[in-house]
């Protein structure tokens, strides 16, 4: 039975990964929890899954929230403590934004494996994750649907050329049309996937996908011209790899998150024969569509490209500035169609500041309000 702790366990991730364990219950036992503000989700997850420690990220629970047998981590180190938890076999990591960045490090250099969902955490310090984890010889599992998908090809034709990966999107609320005065809930409107709200403005923007193109150079060791992007809008195949040999292996399965969680969770053992959910049904299906996305329609794939061109602390910025840009349009003080000109605004005016490669995480934590401080966030 594999111990499992889980960061950020009352988000969608942490919700998918709960459900795959209450699936297999025989093959993991959750001995860990962290959340944010939703105590009471997080109480009833308690209440299910009794694990040996539950920490907090956000405020400390009122008196009421109990814990039977577990040890309650509250403050600012709480969730180190989580992460230095003994007996853990897989850490996933699922919390939002560069609050993960810390977390991440401290359990690779721990020497124990981490399923990511923290897709900001590999943009901000990708070459001192993938090093450390090298150095611990730990691995790094994407749970994200798209890395997931190429991790499982590459996996298994460990030996075989790659020409180019392909990530695909689904295109978001605006693939088809936008009209301008885009409100918050048109734009958390999502076609398939249920996210949380940061995700799913990233999406409507397409940062997400830009966030998965930076993701992907570092996760795979591959060039930025190695990294293509096709928007698919029956989100069935959620990677390609093209191989130098001239064929290409698609992966597919129902958008749904617990596939790639599942897989995640047995890795490096075979998926159980028992299905995370049904198989895709090809001839409901019908067919399967591919479009290359408007870099004008979507300048945040642009972007990326540009931010990986430019390295050194590029990637922690883009990442934070559109932390800031996408909270300023959640609060209502920009509007949506600023959102990536607020992220281009503030990569321009820290230029000088950022060129250079970080040392460590001290120097990329320590840029972070930095960046913060210059972001635009009421200009527009």
């Amino acid at each position: 039975m594999k111990r499992v702790v889980i960061f950020g366990a009352t988000g969608s991730i942490g919700n998918s990964t709960l459900a795959v364990i209450r699936r297999f219950p025989d093959d993991f036992r959750v001995v860990g929890l962290s959340g944010h503000c939703r105590h009471d989700l997080l109480q009833k997850q308690v209440r299910e899954f009794r694990p040996e420690a539950v920490a907090f990220s956000g405020p400390a629970p009122e008196s009421g929230f109990q814990a039977p047998g577990a040890r309650v981590l509250t403050g600012p180190g709480g969730l180190d403590q989580l992460a230095d938890w003994p007996g853990v076999d897989l850490f996933v990591l699922a919390i939002p934004g560069s609050d993960a960045l810390p977390i991440a490090l401290r359990i690779l250099e721990s020497g124990r494996p981490l399923a990511l969902a923290s897709k900001e955490a590999m943009v901000m310090a990708g070459e001192l994750l993938t090093a450390t984890a090298r150095r611990r010889r730990v691995r790094i599992i994407p749970l994200d649907s798209e890395h997931n998908a190429i991790f499982q090809i590459l996996e298994s034709n460990p030996d075989r050329p790659v020409r180019r990966i392909y990530l695909t999107a689904s295109g978001g609320p605006f693939f088809r049309r936008r009209r301008p005065n885009v409100s918050i809930t048109e734009a958390l409107a999502h076609p398939v996937w249920k996210m949380g709200r940061k995700v799913s403005i990233d999406s409507a923007t397409m940062v997400n996908k830009a966030l998965e193109v930076i993701e992907a150079h570092y996760l795979f060791n591959l060039p930025p011209e190695k990294i293509g992007v096709l928007i698919h809008p029956e989100v069935t195949v959620h990677g390609l790899v093209e191989f130098e040999d001239g064929f290409v292996l698609a992966n597919l399965s129902r958008p749904d998150m617990r596939m790639p969680i599942a897989y995640g969770l047995f890795w490096p053992d075979p998926p159980s024969d028992r299905p995370a959910v049904g198989p895709v049904d090809l001839v409901k299906l019908g067919r399967l569509t591919f479009h290359k996305p408007s870099r004008k329609q979507f300048p945040a794939l642009s972007l990326a490209y540009r931010v990986l061109e430019k390295g050194g602390l590029w990637p922690a910025a883009f990442s934070v500035a559109n932390e800031t840009a996408v909270a300023a349009f959640l609060e209502g003080r920009i509007p949506f169609e600023s959102i990536v000109t607020s992220i281009k605004q503030t990569l321009n005016r820290l230029d000088g500041e950022i060129t250079r490669r970080p040392a460590g995480l001290k120097e990329i934590t320590d840029i972070t309000e930095r960046i913060r401080g210059a972001a635009v966030r009421s200009e527009f």
